[in-house]
């Protein structure tokens, strides 16, 4: 069992090192010597490679292809090399399934636009004044706009760390986590935030505005997020606020007054010890010292 899985991850380097001579070789990158023996997994098996050989030539070109990661230079390999006419919409599995959901999110965006029931009154006018087949329509038309925004943002993600050759397929449902999270910005964001819309002289500043805003919080639910949690904290802040407030001054002025107290008690020492210097460098009398060290000991 355990040779099996030395052989298998022997497999798994050497597969990671002959995709990475390929990424030097295509940069125009130079390319280790002792890499030569790696033109395919069986001859690198004829010349008797051990497996410390291995972990140094991976280590060696890890460090050439850098900031690219091993893994993902593999994977962009192996994809290619699939030969699906599917690739066109993406080099890796996650972008060809968000760029199907973009053309799908497209043609609903268009499709639903056109419907007679979608139009500036009833785009401005919010969802408490709407119901039936306009207000289902109106829903479908603001999610549409926000799959669009929750789309790009992704896309934009993922093909800058394909680019950059650091892209993890395990971070993958983090990315359908930030869709759905968008879909729910998105709508919120339109079927809220525009009830002050109503009053505009324009209705074309409310229809423009709404589809803004749905993909706006599809584009970056975190910035919904942070509405929110703002709108939290301004009430949170307006109940409470006033009773700390009172709470801190309180407890403010008693420490004010406590210092005071105490800069005037060490004062008032000061004052006495300077008194009896003057008295010893007088040489007054020990009856009178000793009555004033008392007096000084009992305050």
């Amino acid at each position: 069992m355990a040779q099996n899985t030395n052989v298998h991850m022997e497999k798994y380097l050497i597969d990671e090192c002959i995709a990475m001579m390929k990424y030097l070789s295509a940069e125009g990158s130079a390319i280790p010597p002792d890499s030569v023996k790696l033109t395919d997994i069986n001859r690198a098996k004829e010349a008797g490679w051990n497996s410390k050989e291995i972990l140094n030539l991976h280590k060696n070109l890890s460090t050439r292809v850098a900031p690219a990661r091993p893994k993902t230079i593999s994977l962009l390999y192996r994809e290619a090399e699939t030969g699906s006419w599917f690739n066109f919409l993406g080099p890796v599995g996650l972008v060809r399934r968000m760029m199907a959901t973009t053309v799908i999110s497209l043609v609903g965006f268009i499709w639903i636009s056109l419907s007679p029931h979608v139009n500036t009154q009833s785009v401005a006018k919010g969802i408490l004044a709407d119901q039936g087949i306009d207000l289902f329509l109106n829903l479908m038309f603001f999610l549409s706009a926000a799959a669009l925004g929750a789309c790009f943002s992704n896309l934009f993600e993922a093909n800058k760390y394909i680019i950059k050759g650091t892209y993890d397929p395990k971070y993958e449902s983090s990315y359908w986590i930030r869709f759905v999270l968008g879909l729910i910005a998105g709508l919120m964001m339109a079927t809220l935030i525009p009830s002050s819309l109503e009053t505009t002289k324009s209705p074309a500043v409310g229809f423009l505005t709404v589809p803004l805003l749905a993909m706006l919080g599809g584009f970056s639910a975190s910035l919904f997020y942070r509405i929110l949690e703002r709108a939290v904290t301004t009430i949170d802040t307006l109940l409470t606020g006033n009773a700390d407030k009172s709470a801190d001054k309180n407890a403010e002025d008693r420490l004010q007054k406590q210092n005071q107290q105490q800069v005037q008690e060490k004062k008032q020492i000061v004052e006495e010890l300077l008194a009896l210097k003057a008295e010893i460098k007088e040489g007054a009398a020990n009856k009178k010292l000793t009555s004033t060290i008392d007096k000084i000991l009992m305050n």
